[in-house]
C-alpha cells in the first residue's frame, strides 16, 4: 500500500472489537499501552513476542490474551484476527507485519511508522 499523500485524510471509523480477535506483534510498553485500550473495547488478544513488558505479564495472566511467547513467524500468526497492531521496534519486522496483514486484507496499526500502516490509533 502506498502512503497517503497530504490531501488524503484517513477515515475516522469505530471498530467493534467486541469478542473479536486482535493480534499484537511486540511486548513492549507501546504493545501494553494498546492492549489495555483494546481489552477495554471488549476484544481478545494474541501477543506475539518472546518477552513482554512486566504490565502486558500482568494482563496476559489475568484476562483474555494468548501469549506466544515466540518472535513472529509470519502470516500464520494473523489467522483470524479482525485488527493487526505491530510495534517491535524492529522496521523491518514491523513491515513484514504490515504486508501479511495488507496481503490478507486485515487493517494494521504500525506504531513505529503510523503513516505506514493501513489503520490508526490515538497515540
Amino acid at each position: 500500500m502506498s502512503p497517503a499523500t497530504p490531501d488524503q485524510t484517513p477515515l475516522l471509523l469505530g471498530l467493534d472489537l467486541r469478542d473479536r480477535l486482535v493480534t499484537l506483534v511486540g511486548g513492549g510498553a507501546v504493545t501494553a499501552r494498546r492492549a489495555r485500550m483494546l481489552l477495554a473495547a471488549g476484544a481478545r488478544l494474541r501477543v506475539v513476542s518472546p518477552v513482554l513488558h512486566p504490565e502486558l505479564a500482568e494482563l496476559a495472566a489475568g484476562q483474555s490474551v494468548d501469549w506466544l511467547a515466540r518472535r513472529y513467524r509470519g502470516a500464520a500468526d494473523l489467522a483470524g484476527c479482525w485488527l493487526v497492531h505491530t510495534a517491535t521496534g524492529d522496521p523491518e519486522a514491523d513491515a513484514q507485519v504490515a504486508r501479511d496483514a495488507e496481503a490478507a486484507r486485515l487493517f494494521c496499526v504500525q506504531a513505529g511508522r503510523a503513516e505506514e500502516g493501513s489503520a490508526r490509533v490515538p497515540a
